[in-house]
């Protein structure tokens, strides 16, 4: 009895084998011919939706420490990210009042409070957005916000759904020109530059 019990066992996992393997999986190609005449149309859909998908979140922390490798720093700094729900936070390093409409935010600024130099990125939820949260930004940040010191050299690109701030002093050797250099190297090339 034992011995019938295992041979059905086997006969089972046999036929569940072969069923199995005779299934087709996504992306597949159809064993007969025939077929690839009949596949279903969600084939083209699901393309066109992976073309429309929304940006995927960065890691903006990493995207700074790209851009420090193609533009050493020749002074301390400190990175962090931005917590969008602090609005006073986010006035403080981006000049915008609240996070609608961002995804996330970083920033990097010099280790000493005497030194304005301030790099920050942002990410949107929607890339139509970037030439309005960038005026925003431009017309909000504070380059008097160190003590007694000011940041003159106050720029913003965007590419894609990333803005970046650069804001260094007059009288700084790594100007807002070479950070956006950096920027295009790390990203690609702006499509458009904002002055304060």
């Amino acid at each position: 009895m034992k011995k019938a019990i295992a041979l059905l066992l086997v006969i089972a996992t046999l036929f569940s084998f072969a069923a199995c393997k005779n299934t087709d999986t996504p992306g597949d190609e159809p064993t007969n011919p025939s077929s690839q005449e009949t596949l279903p149309p969600e084939t083209e859909t699901e393309t066109e939706t992976e073309t429309n998908a929304q940006p995927t979140d960065l890691d903006l922390l990493a995207l700074i420490d790209e851009i420090y490798k193609v533009q050493p720093l020749d002074f301390e700094v400190f990175n962090s990210e931005i917590d969008l729900s602090d609005t006073d936070s986010l006035a403080y390093y981006t000049g915008l009042t609240a996070a609608a409409g961002i995804k996330s935010a970083a920033v990097s600024e010099g280790a000493m409070s005497t030194m304005p130099y301030s790099l920050v990125l942002v990410q949107l939820e929607d890339t139509a957005d970037a030439e309005e949260v960038g005026a925003e930004i431009i017309k909000g940040i504070d380059p008097w916000k160190w003590i007694c010191v000011e940041a003159e050299d106050v720029k913003l690109v965007a590419n894609g759904d990333l803005l970046m701030l650069i804001m260094t002093p007059a009288e700084a050797t790594q100007t807002s020109a070479d950070f956006i250099a950096a920027f295009t190297e790390v990203r690609g090339e702006p499509a458009f530059e904002l002055t304060k």
